[in-house]
């Protein structure tokens, strides 16, 4: 975590958790530092199902890991292996499922209302197999349509979405503007807004973002949480690698400043 002075507290309000600093935090109470069990434990309370996350931040800084970590919160999840074997999605300890529906043991479970935390997706060695793979994610997407409540986990929107690559931009807003009345929620993560459809920010409830120098990605995701995109780029620029700020819609309330561990 960062050299920062003081502590932080939980204190109910309305029966949930708040996240406080201490008078010693910092000269300035904008910004609550917590460490990753602290965040995570607070969240599981505050982020409600059929809001969605979005996780902004350049390759390699951690957007999978901290995707993951969030959707471990959640009893029911599909994440959405684009790439066709994502290292880091292998590690989770989520199932793997490359058909659907997926198999008895899994469909039990949710019946029973045991956890089930899947992996759809497989890797593909040829052109057809890429176009298989597509094809069965919007099955799988149109699957947790049907049946609601789960979390679905986008990892690689942009992949996802782009023309050129799955084409799949379609059923992917329609899920960011429509799944809360379904009690679905969305985790998505990318690179940048401008390459990816507008609902995966417009639509979220909160926006965790890594550090970057982007200022068109600051700019836009400051006029999203309603913070002056200055003091956003100045908290962006401090912040330590593979350590993200998290924010809510309310501008009044404090980013908060976290760091998740790796996958394990």
């Amino acid at each position: 975590m960062p050299n920062r002075r003081g502590r932080v507290v939980s204190s109910p309000l309305r029966n949930r958790p708040r996240l406080r600093v201490v008078r010693d935090f910092s000269d300035d109470d904008s910004v609550v530092g917590v460490p990753w069990d602290v965040f995570i434990r607070w969240f599981a309370h505050v982020w409600e199902q059929g809001q969605h996350v979005a996780i902004v931040g350049p390759t390699g800084c951690g957007k999978t890991t901290v995707a993951i970590g969030l959707a471990r919160l959640r009893k029911w999840v599909i994440a959405l292996d684009a790439k066709g074997g994502d290292s880091t999605l292998k590690a989770a300890g989520f199932t793997p499922v490359s058909d659907w529906p997926p198999p008895r043991k899994v469909k039990q479970d949710i019946a029973e209302g045991r956890p089930a935390r899947l992996v759809a997706g497989f890797t593909p060695r040829t052109l057809a197999e890429k176009a298989k793979l597509k094809d069965f994610l919007r099955v799988v997407l149109e699957a947790a349509w049907v049946d609601g409540h789960w979390t679905v986990e986008v990892d690689e929107l942009q992949l996802m979405a782009d023309r050129k690559m799955m084409n799949l931009s379609g059923i992917v807003e329609e899920f960011l503007v429509a799944a809360r009345d379904k009690g679905l929620s969305v985790l998505t993560a990318f690179q940048a807004p401008a390459w990816v459809p507008t609902a995966s920010t417009r639509q979220a409830t909160w926006i965790i973002v890594f550090p970057t120098r982007d200022e068109t990605v600051i700019k836009s995701l400051a006029a999203k949480i309603g913070r002056d995109w200055r003091e956003l780029r100045s908290i962006l620029h401090t912040l330590p690698d593979h350590c993200c700020i998290v924010a809510g819609l309310n501008p009044r309330d404090p980013l908060v400043l976290t760091k998740p561990p790796e996958v394990a």
